[in-house]
């Protein structure tokens, strides 16, 4: 387990850094190990980050898979913290507004929207106030793409 800890936050420190090439080994070694455990939302959690890498990189066609994985294992485990999910499903939204994919996107970005709306109360005690972070970009975007 220290390994796979190590190895994320070696991939958290370098994607902070800017360095997405060496992030995205990092997440990718630690991926590896957790596909060998019994930890579906590690798994996940880190599927979506390598994903949300790779589409900084200019690698989105890349991420569709771990998008899609993320998801797939979130929705295996039923206390899977709603927070978690619409942040797999904004990055799905991500991934596909950055393959052109605008139909894709825009559903996904409703889907997110509405799952950060559930949410509003958590926002507010996070962050003090009633804005809610995650409605706002996904409404922005839809708008942008041409949704409504």
């Amino acid at each position: 387990m220290k390994a796979i800890a190590d190895l994320l936050e070696a991939a958290r420190a370098a994607r902070a850094a800017g360095n997405l090439p060496s992030a995205i080994t990092q997440q990718s070694a630690a991926i590896e190990l957790l596909r060998a455990g019994t930890n579906p939302l590690a798994l996940a959690h880190a599927l979506r980050h390598r994903a949300d890498m790779l589409i900084g990189a200019s690698r989105a066609a890349e991420a569709e898979p771990d998008c899609a994985q993320a998801l797939w294992f979130y929705a295996q485990v039923p206390e899977a913290p709603p927070l978690d999910i619409a942040n797999a499903v904004r990055c799905a939204a991500c991934q596909a507004e950055a393959v052109g994919d605008t139909a894709g996107a825009i559903a996904l970005w409703r889907d997110a929207r509405t799952r950060y709306a559930r949410l509003t109360d958590l926002f507010t005690t996070m962050t003090g106030s009633p804005a809610n972070p995650g409605v706002a970009e996904a409404t922005m975007r839809i708008e942008a793409l041409g949704g409504v």
